[in-house]
């Protein structure tokens, strides 16, 4: 059993963390932070130095490697800085289902653009009416002779307001049965691309966090789009989404797991240097314990994370059917294990870690939506109940424990 990196994936790690450094400069985080501005400038550079689509097949321009160095460069990312890491992870996470279920054609298009820093993508799934319960759409598509229509309304499309492709959910098929008749399609922001009706995108402001990046809804009056523009099979919509989700879990998994990393270097490095009573705080109990419960919950989340990449990159065929248990169990316990860490950080902060400039309570903010997209805690739980009660005891045990 070997737990270390490659070589290569060291590299990608170390160049990741010097990106990040280098790039993520405290004046240009407030500035987008406090006009809520996706920093495309910094999107743009990350791609050019290849940290777009490291998963994505060599001939869109991706590095052809696996989840594991994705989550490396999230986790860099993120430690440098919350708004910023999330902001650009989010930016190129949706097409993700392009790569997955994409023609050769529409990865060309979608994807090469993509990897280069040129193009931000994003997916809509959420109506306003269905949020965990994506059984069934609201959102309708109906074939026409020349193209399918599109009508509905999504809400919380992350990248809406600048996103130049959007991946959308739509029932095909009124009549099916909950989860069935669903089919993906994508929707470019170029009208052109149209070939009649309309796409509406209304900015949704003032969240609690996450304000690099834009939340938007989406309403579709008519719009009909061409025929190639349909992603992976018709009718399969929802598993297409629940097989990006198994992915796309565990880099939202490293999104809490960066996060909270850098809130504890911050506390750390806080308590050694801040004295109360002519004495450093970290000799203090009180706060040396917490330091310490801090440390070992990272190790053991980050580990988690990493396994759950590795299973998802060299998962035998007969594991295939329990990825997703590990999937939810990173996206449930990471998330949750990083708010409590960020929580107790801004605690050794005292006082000072309530305000902006030590930089934890954003953190604390911008991490409370990982527990929400793709998949909330609740349901990830429920998702593990299943496949438990399904699963094979002889083969949990004998894989797994």
């Amino acid at each position: 059993m070997d737990f270390s990196l490659t070589n290569e994936q060291k590299d990608i790690k170390k160049a990741a963390a010097e990106f990040a450094s280098g790039e993520f400069q405290s004046e240009l985080i407030q500035e987008c932070e406090l006009n809520h501005r996706f920093p495309r400038e910094i999107y743009k550079k990350a791609g050019e130095l290849g940290f777009i689509g490291l998963d994505y097949p060599d001939d869109v321009g991706g590095g052809s490697l696996g989840i594991m160095e994705n989550v490396l460069v999230i986790e860099e990312f993120c430690k440098a800085d919350s708004g910023m890491g999330m902001a650009i992870h989010l930016a190129y996470l949706p097409a993700k289902i392009v790569k997955i279920f994409g023609t050769a054609e529409q990865r060309l298009k979608f994807l090469g653009p993509l990897v280069k820093g040129d193009w931000v993508s994003a997916v809509s799934f959420t109506e306003p009416d269905h949020g965990s319960d994506l059984t069934r759409m609201e959102t309708t598509l109906e074939e026409k002779a020349d193209g399918f229509v599109l009508n509905g309304t999504k809400i919380f499309t992350t990248n809406g307001a600048y996103a130049d492709f959007f991946i959308v959910l739509a029932q095909e098929d009124p009549d099916a049965r909950p989860g069935k008749g669903m089919t993906t399609i994508l929707v470019e922001r170029d009208s052109s691309s149209w070939l009649d009706g309309k796409m509406e995108i209304n900015d949704i402001p003032n969240k609690m966090g996450l304000r690099m990046a834009s939340s938007s809804e989406l309403v579709f009056q008519d719009l009909k789009i061409s025929k190639e523009n349909i992603l992976g099979k018709r009718g399969r919509g929802l598993l297409n989404v629940l097989d990006f989700l198994d992915e796309s879990r565990i880099e939202i998994g490293a999104q809490a797991l960066g996060n909270c990393e850098g809130a504890f270097l911050k506390a750390l490095n806080h308590a050694k240097e801040r004295r109360q009573f002519e004495t450093p705080i970290i000799d203090f109990q009180g706060i040396g314990h917490k330091l310490a419960r801090m440390w070992s919950q990272i190790q053991s989340i980050k580990w988690l994370n990493y396994y759950g990449a590795w299973l998802c990159d060299h998962g035998t065929a007969n594991m295939s059917g329990s990825i997703p248990l590990f999937t939810s169990i990173v996206k449930h316990h990471v998330p949750e294990t990083a708010k409590k860490i960020i929580d107790d950080a801004i605690t050794v902060f005292g006082g000072y870690g309530y305000f902006l400039e030590q930089d934890v309570e954003r953190r604390y903010r911008d991490n409370r939506i990982v527990e929400m997209y793709e998949g909330t805690v609740e349901v990830q739980l429920n998702n593990i109940v299943r496949i438990l009660k399904r699963i094979n005891p002889d083969f949990l045990s004998s894989t797994f424990l």
